[in-house]
């Protein structure tokens, strides 16, 4: 019953990857075994090996020890029950800019021997625009927990936020959009990375690690009915005449908008292995974004916006 136990409990191990390797030992006198470690007593300094049972820490050699050490923090930020990580979203900024307008139509005019070209400024009279800007900068916190006795060390923390932000697909230019449509829109999708290290998480201790800032967008323009004429010079009799300006157009009243929404943040959280490679664990918001997304840090670059 008790080798079936045992043998049950290194299968486990086994799978886990935590016993995956038989490594070499030695001693002080150069003495050498090769084994596997099943588990380590951190305050007994105490090491349990799949066939020589336990042995103290301080009887293997300096690199030795320290092999065994490491071993046991890999262990330790395995262990989904002694490190933990949660996600919360948050939004860091905000900001709105907003104004109204009676826009204008400036004209140049160079005159033949004349240095500084003449200016002619037009007011387009009873039309009126309105414009606002939303920015929210918004973004995910990852907090981690060490639960072990021992300190976690040398972690790295990469994130990438993603986030949806609309494009106006004919340009806001007063005159060059004066015969478009001006509601459609197109929405890009961006990423941002983020990749820092952590020294050092002692026991009992939580950190807080922050995703990349993803700026969304919402601007709202209101536009009434452009004025195509304007008050022009007195005549000879002394009465107004009114001049029709090119590129004006006849425009009805209107509306438009592009927004942006962070669609998830997709957070993983590496230590090297005893082999030297990186052993990563992911936490996602929301967690059926590593259904949809691939993690790929080739094709993705650590730029500030990159289309995904």
């Amino acid at each position: 019953m008790v080798k079936t136990f045992l043998l049950l409990a290194v299968s486990m191990l086994t799978l886990n990857g935590l016993a995956q390797e038989m490594h070499t030992f030695s001693n002080a006198d150069g003495e050498t075994l090769e084994d596997r470690i099943i588990k380590f007593d951190y305050e007994e300094n105490l090491v349990t090996l799949e066939e020589n049972g336990h042995v103290p820490l301080d009887t293997f050699s300096e690199a030795d020890q320290a092999y065994i050490l490491h071993w046991n923090q890999v262990a330790g930020f395995r262990s989904t029950m002694r490190f933990k990580m949660s996600i919360d979203k948050d939004n860091w900024a905000r900001m709105k800019h907003e104004q109204t307008i009676t826009p204008y139509f400036l004209d140049a005019i160079q005159i033949p021997g004349k240095k500084t070209p003449n200016h002619y400024i037009i007011i387009a009279e009873d039309y009126e625009e309105y414009n606002a800007v939303y920015l929210e900068a918004e973004g995910y916190a990852l907090t981690m927990r060490n639960q072990n006795f021992f300190p976690l060390e040398n972690l790295v923390v990469e994130s990438k936020i993603y986030f949806e932000q609309e494009e106006y697909i004919i340009t806001d230019s007063l005159f060059v959009s004066s015969e478009s449509e001006y509601y459609d829109t197109v929405t890009t999708n961006k990423v941002r990375f983020l990749s820092e290290t952590v020294p050092i998480i002692i026991p009992q201790e939580s950190v807080t690690m922050n995703s990349e800032c993803a700026i969304i967008v919402d601007h709202q323009i209101e536009r009434n009915s452009l004025i195509t004429t304007s008050e022009g010079e007195e005549d000879d009799d002394g009465e107004e005449t009114e001049e029709t300006f090119e590129g004006f157009g006849d425009w009805d009243d209107h509306g438009r908008r592009r927004k942006g929404k962070v669609t998830g943040v997709w957070f993983r959280i590496g230590i090297k292995d005893t082999d030297g490679s990186m052993l990563w664990r992911d936490i996602t918001s929301p967690s059926s974004l590593v259904d949809k997304l691939s993690w790929d840090p080739v094709a993705e670059e650590p730029t500030e916006d990159a289309e995904e």
